[in-house]
């Protein structure tokens, strides 16, 4: 169940944004486990899945201090990363009831992209989160990290809108092209199209169209939190009946900010980290299902958008282009 996603007005980015280094934390990526016949090997195969799920946990941070502080900004990621790698083995402990021969599947969803100092994907540590529709009072220049001691990826010129998605100190964080960058507040005013002041927005859910109760399947609705009732995330991709859980903030009747969310199906079961803009899918997200498939991609205000790739459980991968929510162009092999 792929979640598709529409467009935003973005700044212009300068060459070399793409060049970000991949890093991996100690353990890297934690492999899975081959029995011919599992049924002989019941309780072997429990322990090691408990042992994988230990490694998760402990996978949280570089094999060095002098790494975890150079690249700080990666240390939340693989929290998050090491909290799929739980729920992916723990997935992975039915087969260990199967006959026959079985393999407990990798997990290869650790990493984190990083420049030397900032981790570009995301932000970093100490980000609060923001929804907030901005402008920029003259052109401005967009950095890597929250400080001007980061690199220069970009500019936004006088009167552009942007969405502020988190606030780290006297720095915004805004979500542009399915990446993030940084601009000093004191260039950005609210946008003539920014929200009410929360006084006057405190029955926004109540206006949110159309809900998912009574939809069909397939169909683009919203849906109610089960774990933060009064609390909406923007579905898709509906498929009754289905739940849905949110491990970020809510604001305005709305999930926003960074957080996984997680969904379970009479299908499926699954979860999903990345940013949520008023309720909305933004930037990078990273799918994972109980099956062991793994999509990553970008999504553009609720709509897929841009280069997919995807990998099943045997580690088979495929990449394909989303345009507004729609396949543009044929699907091919990694």
């Amino acid at each position: 169940m792929l979640r598709t996603c529409a467009a935003l007005a973005a700044a212009v980015l300068v060459p070399g944004t793409a060049g970000a280094k991949e890093l991996k934390p100690k353990f890297g990526n934690i492999d899975g486990v081959y029995y011919s016949d599992v049924s002989g090997n019941r309780d072997a195969c429990r322990q090691a899945i408990k042992n994988k799920i230990a490694l998760c946990r402990q996978n949280t941070n570089f094999e060095s201090n002098t790494k975890n502080r150079k690249y700080k900004g990666c240390l939340p990621i693989f929290r998050r990363q090491s909290q799929s790698c739980v729920v992916h083995f723990r997935h992975q402990m039915s087969k260990c009831n199967l006959s026959g021969a079985a393999r407990i599947t990798d997990f290869t969803g650790f990493g984190c992209k990083a420049t030397k100092t900032v981790v570009e994907e995301g932000g970093g540590p100490g980000i609060s989160p923001l929804d907030r529709r901005m402008a920029a009072r003259t052109r401005v220049n967009l950095r890597a990290g929250p400080g001007t001691n980061h690199r220069v990826v970009g500019s936004l010129a006088a009167g552009q809108a942007v969405q502020a998605t988190g606030r780290a100190g006297d720095w915004l964080r805004i979500s542009l092209q399915g990446r993030t960058a940084f601009v000093h507040g004191k260039f950005m005013v609210a946008s003539a199209g920014s929200q009410a002041p929360a006084r006057q927005n405190r029955g926004a859910a109540a206006g949110l169209s159309p809900k998912c109760p009574g939809m069909r399947k397939g169909a683009r609705c919203w849906n109610e939190l089960s774990n933060k009732p009064g609390c909406y995330i923007f579905d898709p991709n509906y498929e009754p009946p289905e739940t849905a859980t949110w491990s970020g903030a809510c604001s305005g009747g709305v999930a926003v900010g960074r957080g996984t969310w997680g969904w379970r199906t009479s299908r499926s079961t699954g979860e999903a980290t990345g940013t949520l803009v008023r309720g909305k899918l933004q930037g990078r997200w990273v799918f994972r299902f109980a099956n062991g498939k793994v999509y990553e991609g970008p999504y553009v205000d609720g709509r897929a958008h841009g280069r997919w790739v995807s990998r099943d459980a045997k580690g088979r991968c495929q990449m394909w282009r989303f345009r507004r929510g729609k396949l543009s162009g044929p699907v091919k092999r990694c």
